[in-house]
């Protein structure tokens, strides 16, 4: 049987779905969101100002889906397109699902019966990264676990068994009136989802295999760092000094997060691809956070190591971690 129909009676969800020149993975990714075992959907198609076919592909899907609802706007971005998503959701609950990626039928249930099984507002899970199918099995949550929220930043931050992506994860709505995604940023996620999670006292989090996450060598987490990277640095640090005072043990986490980040930004740089001033910010962003995540047993292993690795200078971190690329 569905594991939606052990749910009882089920509140609206909805599904907010950003679209932006997909036209090669969009129809998969929306199929797979039609095909979900828990049934009370609403599907917000924001479609931002696409330019390809990607815009009738999924107003051939809503024809025989009356729960899509696709809303136009011109291009503002991830950001802008998840922000008109937000406040336009009539769900009790919200999804963040990205428009090149795959979901297993049972993904919208399973992240729902961790929720209200544990009586929380947020449950997480993790992505699966794909390259070419997402090939998924019957999937049963085995356990769930419940973090306090401080603890479940921390894991974010570090992270661990989640990270801070908007995806894979469900949401009760009212978690978001007053937070939005920052427009005109890149990897908004990072300052962005931990605001959230500090709206509630626990998340509950499972380990499965329902969320697909498609590797795009083309994609902006691959991408060569540009100067709009390095905006995010600065809303990073700004989080940085109000977490300080209102949540001391964050500090360290987000010190972590704050270096992988900027180790992240400089490495996949270019010549001319980034400014003097952004190559030097992200140098004093590792430099001056690079003593407290040495001493920090709960950091990273590999951003650990590429620290170490620092105090030789900037051309061995590159070397390695062309090694670890060529690997």
């Amino acid at each position: 049987c569905c594991m939606s129909e052990t749910l009882g009676k089920e509140p609206l969800i909805s599904i907010i779905f950003p679209v932006y020149n997909v036209e090669c993975w969009v129809k998969d990714a929306l199929l797979s969101v039609c095909a979900q075992t828990y049934r009370n959907l609403e599907t917000l198609v924001i479609n931002d100002g696409s330019k390809d076919s990607s815009r009738t592909i999924c107003e051939k899907i809503a024809e025989d889906d009356g729960r899509i609802v696709i809303i136009d706007q011109e291009n503002g971005g991830l950001s802008a397109a998840r922000n008109t998503g937000i406040e336009n959701a009539r769900g009790e609950y919200i999804i963040f699902v990205d428009s090149d990626d795959i979901v297993h039928p049972d993904y919208v249930a399973s992240l729902y019966k961790c929720a209200i099984s544990h009586d929380v507002k947020i449950a997480c899970t993790v992505m699966t990264r794909f390259e070419n199918n997402f090939t998924y099995k019957q999937f049963e949550i085995q356990r769930c676990d419940v973090f306090a929220s401080e603890d479940a930043i921390s894991e974010m931050f570090y992270q661990g068994k989640f990270d801070s992506c908007a995806q894979a994860k469900i949401y009760a709505r009212e978690l978001w009136d007053d937070v939005r995604f920052p427009v005109g940023y890149l990897h908004e996620d990072l300052p962005t989802t931990y605001k959230v999670f500090l709206g509630v006292s626990s998340i509950a989090f499972f380990d499965s295999p329902t969320y697909g996450y498609r590797f795009n060598s083309s994609g902006i987490n691959h991408s060569v760092t540009d100067d709009r990277k390095i905006k995010t640095l600065d809303l990073l640090n700004a989080s940085l000094g109000v977490l300080e005072k209102e949540h001391p043990r964050l500090k360290n986490p987000l010190c972590c997060l704050i270096a992988s980040y900027s180790l992240h930004c400089l490495l996949n740089a270019e010549q001319g691809s980034i400014s003097r001033e952004s190559e030097a910010k992200l140098k004093d962003a590792i430099v001056s956070n690079r003593a407290v995540i040495l001493r920090d047993k709960n950091a990273r292993k590999k951003t650990r190591l590429a620290l170490l690795v620092s105090f030789f200078g900037w051309g061995a971190v590159k070397s390695m971690y062309s090694l670890r690329r060529k690997r």
